[in-house]
């Protein structure tokens, strides 16, 4: 997985190794009956690797939670419950804790992640919502993509505050029949907790999918999951990575045991980067972002909690991707409030080389983006427009007018049509503001024109295409 002949001297030297007095935590790692060398198990803070026996020790902190492994490519814990179990809980005396780990399916150079954020279950008609659209929607996709491995995750929101309906996301888990990988979100802390010094609003989450912050390798990519809501009690909460261990856990994680050059995406709830601008939004973000950039790594963002969808230049050549939801504006209707689509996005990886695709619930992925005839956009009344839902500064458009190319296309900020459409009646609230966007491109046709043809090439080289009659 890593540098792991080089691990013991070098992690000792960073003193990762289990320097505070503490709890020890003893166990062996195995596939099968078979012990399984070199995989680094971690209890939130220092970090060591297991033995040719298959064995670990660690000297734990006093409040160490939990001991987990950051499971290396090609092997997965036991997911049955629809969440890995690559952790277990550690009291406060010596303990053993033994884990094993099963070999994935399919070819680990060729990998598929479905990327998702916000579920954000409450009621019984979201439930059905997702179990009845989102669930069926996906599915399909992982038979389109069955010759490749397969995992998700999901950055945070998971419920609306309602604790209870976290064994749904493991059911819909199971139901899918891939790991599903949870992230803490703001709505996933207990906000009926009384404030105080010894306040655990994560409990509810730690007791259903364990630890806040891990990492697990999928194919030639390391995810790192981050907690960057920072909660303080009754729904108050800042952005911030620097919370307890977290920090220094990361710090070693990135500076010390990842050494290969491989991809290294981190994911968090709350978008590092503000949407569309370059101001860092999370504590810790500055220190983060230098660290990527001085690593060989080839490094992205992808988080949630905006319901919308945007993808950011953060710098030093890395992205952030912040996800459109898969309930849109909380399941109300079938878009969020930017005009994305209800949906998720698919990481296709071959080996290092990746790309990352929009997939609206109901529509084939080719669908990328919408087109809209004069008269729909006020922005743009006697043009033509589309709005491309996964843009970003490298993809390029061209425009055709009865077949004959016609050149590149203006871009512009609009509300989209059917949003507005959805609000038509009702009062906008906060929670239902519609958003402008930036992804919006016109053509003027000319008097004549019968049809119109649009042509939109992602980052990826993939051309998208789509045309609307005029006459």
């Amino acid at each position: 997985m890593v540098g792991i002949k080089r691990l013991t001297a070098t992690l000792a030297m960073a003193g990762c190794f289990a320097l505070l007095s503490g709890k020890v935590v003893t166990g062996h790692v195995r596939t099968g009956k078979t012990p399984m060398a070199d995989i680094i198990v971690t209890d939130g803070l220092h970090f060591t690797y297991t033995k040719s026996d298959g064995s670990y020790k660690l000297d734990a902190p006093e409040d160490a939670k939990f001991v987990y492994l950051i499971t290396p490519k090609g092997y997965v814990a036991d997911y049955s419950s629809g969440v890995p179990q690559f952790y277990q809980r550690i009291g406060e005396a010596e303990e053993s804790h033994d884990f094993e780990l099963y070999p994935m399916k399919g070819n680990s150079d060729k990998t598929l992640m479905i990327a998702s954020s916000d579920p954000q279950l409450d009621t019984d008609h979201d439930v059905g919502r997702f179990f009845n659209e989102t669930l069926t929607d996906m599915q399909q996709v992982l038979k389109e993509y069955a010759d490749r491995q397969q995992a998700m995750f999901v950055a945070g929101d998971l419920t609306w505050d309602v604790y209870g309906k976290n064994k749904l996301i493991k059911q819909y888990a199971q139901k899918l029949g891939i790991p599903l990988y949870p992230v803490i979100g703001n709505h996933d802390y207990d906000k009926y907790v009384t404030p105080g010094s010894g306040a655990n609003y994560a409990a509810p989450y730690e007791d259903d999918f364990g630890p806040t912050y891990y990492a697990f390798q999928f194919g030639d990519t390391y995810y790192v999951v981050l907690n960057d809501i920072k909660f303080e009690g009754h729904k108050r909460y800042t952005y911030s990575i620097q919370q307890g261990h977290q920090m220094e856990w990361l710090k070693t994680l990135l500076n010390v045991v990842f050494q290969q050059d491989n991809n290294v995406f981190i994911v968090a709830h709350a978008p590092i980067c503000r949407p569309g601008g370059t101001k860092l939004l999370v504590d810790g973000a500055e220190e983060l972002k230098t660290m990527l950039a001085r690593k060989p790594f080839r490094a992205s963002f992808f988080t949630g909690h905006t319901h919308i969808n945007d993808v950011t230049y953060v710098g030093n050549d890395i992205w952030e991707y912040n996800l459109g939801t898969m309930c849109g504006y909380w399941w109300t209707s079938n878009y969020s409030g930017d005009g994305t689509p209800n949906g998720y996005k698919l990481i296709l990886a071959d080996g290092k080389e990746w790309q990352q695709v929009y997939k609206s619930t109901g529509w084939p992925l080719e669908k990328q983006f919408q087109i809209y005839k004069p008269g729909q956009i006020a922005e743009r009344p006697n043009a033509v427009c589309c709005k491309i839902w996964n843009y970003d500064s490298r993809w390029q458009l061209r425009w055709y007018e009865d077949g004959k190319l016609m050149g590149g296309m203006n871009q512009f900020y609009s509300f989209a049509p059917e949003y507005l459409q959805f609000l038509d009646g009702r009062l906008a609230t906060a929670d239902y503001t519609p958003i402008r966007s930036n992804h919006f491109f016109s053509c003027k046709p000319s008097n004549t024109a019968r049809a119109i043809k649009m042509e939109a090439i992602d980052p990826y080289g993939n051309v998208y295409k789509d045309s609307v009659l005029l006459k």
